[in-house]
């Protein structure tokens, strides 16, 4: 269980192409976690690397080359021994890879799939998913069920991470069913504005502008 707040801050994979922003620029004594975008799922219906290149094959200053872990990854976990209390967390899906939630969330074997795969993934490397309440490509498999076949994943993820250590919209979602297998909700709220509009905004702030003139945009 989580004790005290949680300054949570997202990294993405790709920020170490166009604005050469690594692991090593994170302000680990300033935040609690670090969500880490993003896994993807297979055709499989099993967890994968979004960009194994940047996730676990780049080599950064200081990289041995025979070790057997480097990318992003590695420099998390040398960034997670400099400082102690850091807890580094998996983003499943995005809003590009959103679109196999409602497939592995289907059946008893879908979801086992999944979970058993999760399990050897953070025994491999660091998880926690992040579900498209809202958005996500105009494609994404949806069906009537999803609200309850994600609650059955999450319990069969829990199952899994049980047996090893003993012990659409925000409406759409069964928050209470849910809360049974997890031990907080990280809600995203980022991408207020992008280059999709006109005009400049902010793109995650903290307090509502008065001025803001698309505040209250309905999105179906």
């Amino acid at each position: 269980m989580v004790v005290g707040p949680i300054i949570l801050a997202y990294f993405t994979a790709w920020s170490i192409y166009q604005r050469s922003y690594i692991v090593t620029d994170i302000p680990g004594d300033k935040i609690t976690h670090i969500n880490y975008a993003f896994a993807n799922i297979g055709f499989d219906g099993r967890i994968t690397l979004g960009d194994s290149w940047a996730d676990i094959e780049k080599t950064f200053n200081g990289d041995r080359w025979d070790q057997p872990l480097r990318g992003n990854f590695n420099q998390l976990i040398k960034l997670k021994e400099k400082y102690s209390h850091l807890r580094t967390l998996i983003s499943v899906g995005g809003w590009t890879w959103s679109g196999k939630f409602s497939d592995v969330a289907l059946t008893d074997q879908s979801r086992s799939t999944f979970a058993a795969s999760c399990l050897e993934f953070i025994n491999n490397m660091v998880l926690m998913g992040e579900y498209p309440v809202s958005g996500g490509l105009p494609g994404n498999t949806r069906r009537p069920e999803d609200k309850q076949n994600y609650v059955l994943l999450l319990k069969e993820i829990r199952r899994h991470l049980d047996a090893v250590t003993g012990t659409e919209r925000i409406y759409d979602m069964d928050l209470p069913g849910m809360s049974t297998y997890l031990d907080w909700f990280n809600v995203m709220t980022y991408d207020f504005h992008g280059s999709s509009e006109s005009k400049t905004g902010h793109n995650a702030p903290l307090y509502k502008n008065n001025n803001e003139e698309t505040s209250d945009i309905p999105y179906n």
